[in-house]
């Protein structure tokens, strides 16, 4: 073993050499390792180290230590946001939309289309109705993608048109992810079906109250979502409300309250209803229930909810600290921020007029088409590059510094017929035609004591030439290398040539 001269003992040269070998070539093999093997090796990593952790005798006390302590001193701010890490920490969390783009990935088969009005189905409606259903169609499965829906309950009601106040509704009975174009079921001010769609089921009737109040009430209104959320239903039990605590809240504006009656079946509540949102309000909260998203447009109605319920998450994870100890800008900063915030919707472009939540749709439509769901969306801003039409357009931007491409030069002239369509058949039919053929020779292999004669094969051609031009410098070099005969094109180049 090696040893220096005072006798302190030194790692052998040949040891170290062979580590670093075996170093390389681990990494080596991590580097070829295919992406899948590498992903499933990372979630088995992961998953091993969840189970040490769930069995360490560590975290177990200090689970059951948190746990003690919270029933002993009843529901505590700090034992309740440790509990809350934990399930963090432990428990998947996976977004709707890692679930789309992997249906993607897997393909479309297993994917609802919403765009199924085709055939025979579409004679029986207008292309503005096809459209319109469509969109609400895929604000449904929005909603579902998102986490909003409550099996079969809750809706979204749209106005077909002004002049007959005909609107579509959600059939009671489906999920949010199985509604379609064709489902929607068309209903007047009153509740009667005018058009029951592609299924049996009629619709709820309790439900649409709510709805027929605030459209008949309101014209300018085109879409109202109605949901209650878990983070909004805690929201709208407190009674500070909704607290402008983040930009979401701010959106949202001014927002009306509602007290909590019951199911709104009886005139006199549909009245409160009315009054409690007002003449210019688009959001209000119901007490003890959830709340209601009224927009002009569709994309309006979803940006006001999307909002919303942004911001009641955001107070929900903000009220155990107090509410006293959250900072709340004043009414000035409040209006301001608002205005600002609602002014950005058409800095992404300049020749497009955007109007609230239009450029947000649009993109979460195209993130569903591109997932297989088949919106029917007419979109306004094409992810292509606009063409200048008025610019003068050329084959190339950089001119070639060589080309393929020859030409004939005789005199300083070139020829354009030889560039012609009937002179390349002329040189095609040349081509083919010509009694081209091969000499067949047998050369004896060199560098070996035991040479064998090899076949050879040299092209040579069978047309003849004048005496005068073998005499040429240039065609004696190329008899040189067995072309003692030309064609008749081959021929007329040389001459050229020379």
């Amino acid at each position: 073993m090696p040893t220096v001269t005072n006798g302190t003992h030194v790692e052998s040269p040949v040891k170290d050499h062979s580590q670093n070998a075996h170093d390389e070539d681990e990494d080596r093999r991590e580097q070829e390792r295919p992406a899948d093997v590498k992903e499933d090796m990372r979630q088995m990593g992961q998953r091993q180290r969840v189970t040490m952790i769930l069995n360490s005798s560590e975290f177990r006390d200090e689970l059951e230590a948190i746990i003690t302590d919270a029933l002993k001193h009843g529901p505590h701010p700090a034992s309740l946001i440790a509990l809350q890490q934990i399930s963090e920490l432990l428990l998947p969390h996976t977004s709707r939309w890692t679930t789309v783009s992997s249906l993607s990935r897997a393909g479309g088969s297993v994917i609802v289309p919403i765009n199924d009005i085709r055939g025979v189905d579409s004679t029986s409606y207008s292309k503005s109705e096809r459209l319109l259903r469509c969109k609400v169609a895929s604000l449904y499965r929005l909603v579902d993608l998102f986490g909003w829906s409550q099996g079969i309950y809750n809706h979204i009601t749209v106005r077909v048109n002004q002049e007959q106040e005909h609107f579509l509704i959600n059939p009671f009975g489906m999920m949010y992810h199985e509604v379609t174009g064709s489902t929607l079921v068309k209903v007047d001010i009153a509740g009667n079906i005018v058009d029951p769609g592609s299924t049996t089921y009629g619709i709820n009737r309790a439900g649409y109250t709510l709805h027929s109040a605030i459209h008949k009430a309101r014209p300018d209104i085109k879409c109202i979502v109605h949901l209650h959320t878990p983070a909004v239903a805690a929201v709208s039990a407190m009674k500070c409300g909704l607290l402008p605590l983040s930009q979401d809240a701010l959106f949202c504006g001014k927002i009306s309250y509602h007290d909590y009656r019951g199911i709104l079946i009886e005139d006199d509540v549909k009245k409160l209803l009315v009054e409690d949102l007002g003449p210019i309000n688009k959001v209000m909260i119901l007490r003890n229930h959830g709340f209601v998203a009224c927009g002009e447009t569709i994309e309006e109605a979803w940006k006001y909810a999307f909002n919303v319920i942004n911001a009641c998450e955001v107070q929900v994870r903000a009220a155990p600290m107090g509410i006293d100890q959250l900072y709340l800008p004043s009414v000035e900063q409040q209006k301001r921020i608002a205005d600002v915030l609602q002014g950005n919707i058409n800095e992404a472009t300049d020749d497009k007029k955007w109007k609230i939540g239009e450029l947000e749709f649009e993109c979460l439509m195209r993130i569903l088409d591109n997932a297989g769901f088949r919106t029917g969306y007419v979109y306004r801003q094409p992810l292509i590059r606009t063409l200048d039409k008025t610019a003068t357009f050329k084959d190339v931007e950089i001119p070639p510094a060589a080309s393929s491409a020859t030409s004939f030069i005789d005199g300083g002239q070139t020829h354009p017929e030889a560039y012609s369509p009937s002179r390349q058949a002329q040189r095609t039919t040349e081509w083919r035609n010509s009694p081209n053929a091969y000499l067949k020779q047998e050369i004896e292999e060199t560098g070996t004591q035991h040479p064998k004669k090899v076949t050879k094969r040299t092209e040579f051609f069978t047309t003849d030439i004048s005496n005068q031009d073998l005499l040429s410098p240039k065609v004696s070099v190329l008899k040189e290398k067995h072309i003692i005969f030309l064609t008749p094109f081959l021929h007329s180049f040389i001459v050229k040539l020379l």
